[in-house]
């Protein structure tokens, strides 16, 4: 499986970089690309992470802003169905396609992927060349938003298919990660007053989500004009993976994940349904209402998932998690984006599942490394 996923991820390789996908995901989408990085730093793929990491912020805008697709090719028709038109050169991509509204977690991605780049292969000549980049990017958030958490606009997260509005929990996981591992980055050069600054806002920063998001027994999905305490998986396991609980909270989370949306080789998106409403209605039209609403099944949160296990000290259930994504892996000898209940990839009138897929690629190989010790060639 770990063969299989490598090959994968290799395979979505291009000269900018990791695009998203092969097929109709050709570009070069922040949060695939940058947390697909996290396996090609283990498994001898580094080059391409420096690549990717080059290539977002070659198109960071004056103000820091760095965008959260870098395209390749022409949106149109063509591309969904699998005939993408390369354009002549990349052109970056800040504001959501569906909504008009900035999609905030470029910026962030690239930050945590530097991070986790540098601390794996130690070069900090790239460090010392991005730096300044990293540091404009990090600004941009905290001008933007003034110290407080970040408020996105409709349909600017991960989970682009469902109708949030204001504080996002991913969004805001991922600032606090930012905001720790440029702290960690700044230190490494010997730059303390920066270390201290970041430091300092990410404690707030931390402060904040968990007085904001936190219910008692996890972070809630989202903030708008009251805290909306859907259990959503991904941002969840992020919060454990990254350090943002203590280990009552990170067990509270995994229990309720265990139970609540564990189905047979992953985790559900979310607990309980979204209603209706809030699935834009193109969804409803082209039969993908599930995308990112307990129907359509993705690995990267059963990834996450036995990663945070195995970091919570429950190293035989992580192992038993990840076996069995792997057995789904070899069971259809690939990595899909999404599947269905059923198991099988998603493959329905008016969508197929994107394959290979760099996101589920990447990180598989990382939580490998993690909960198996594999060592790749």
């Amino acid at each position: 499986m770990d063969r299989i996923a490598k090959a994968e991820l290799l395979a979505c390789k291009n000269p900018y970089g990791f695009s998203a996908g092969l097929h109709h995901f050709v570009d070069l989408w922040a949060r695939d690309s940058l947390f697909a990085t996290f396996g090609a730093n283990e498994a001898g793929m580094a080059g391409v992470t420096k690549k990717t990491l080059e290539t977002f912020l070659r198109y960071q805008r004056r103000d820091g802003l760095i965008p959260y697709r870098v395209m390749r090719t022409k949106s149109d028709i063509g591309k969904y169905l699998g005939h993408p038109t390369y354009l002549p050169r990349p052109r970056p991509n800040f504001r959501s396609r569906q909504s008009g509204g900035t999609v905030a977690d470029g910026g962030l991605m690239t930050i945590i992927a530097a991070s986790q780049y540098i601390g794996r292969t130690k070069d900090k000549n790239f460090l010392r060349k991005q730096y300044g980049a990293l540091k404009l990017a990090v600004q941009w958030y905290e001008k933007q938003f003034r110290g407080n958490l970040i408020r996105e606009w409709l349909l600017c997260e991960w989970a682009d298919a469902v109708l949030k509005l204001g504080n996002t929990l991913y969004t805001n996981v991922l600032y606090w990660k930012a905001l720790e591992d440029m702290s960690r980055l700044a230190k490494a050069l010997g730059h303390q007053n920066d270390a201290q600054t970041f430091c300092k806002r990410r404690d707030h920063i931390g402060a904040l989500v968990h007085d904001r998001f936190w219910n008692g027994r996890y972070f809630a999905d989202w903030i708008d004009w009251k805290r909306q305490d859907y259990f959503a998986s991904h941002p969840n396991m992020l919060a454990v993976l990254f350090g943002l609980t203590d280990a009552k909270g990170a067990r509270a989370i995994l229990t309720y994940a265990g139970i609540h949306c564990w189905n047979s080789f992953t985790l559900e998106t979310n607990h309980p349904c979204y209603p209706f409403w809030r699935i834009p209605i193109v969804h409803h039209v082209i039969g993908m209402a599930d995308y990112h609403n307990r129907g359509c099944l993705w690995l990267q949160p059963g990834i996450l998932y036995a990663a945070a296990l195995h970091q919570t000290g429950e190293k035989a259930e992580a192992k038993r998690v990840l076996t069995k994504i792997s057995e789904k892996i070899m069971e259809y000898n690939g990595v899909y984006e999404v599947y269905e209940k059923s198991g099988a990839p998603v493959d329905r009138l008016f969508y197929k599942a994107e394959h290979p897929f760099a996101w589920s690629s990447g990180l598989f190989l990382w939580a490998n490394d993690l909960v198996f010790g594999k060592k790749y060639g």
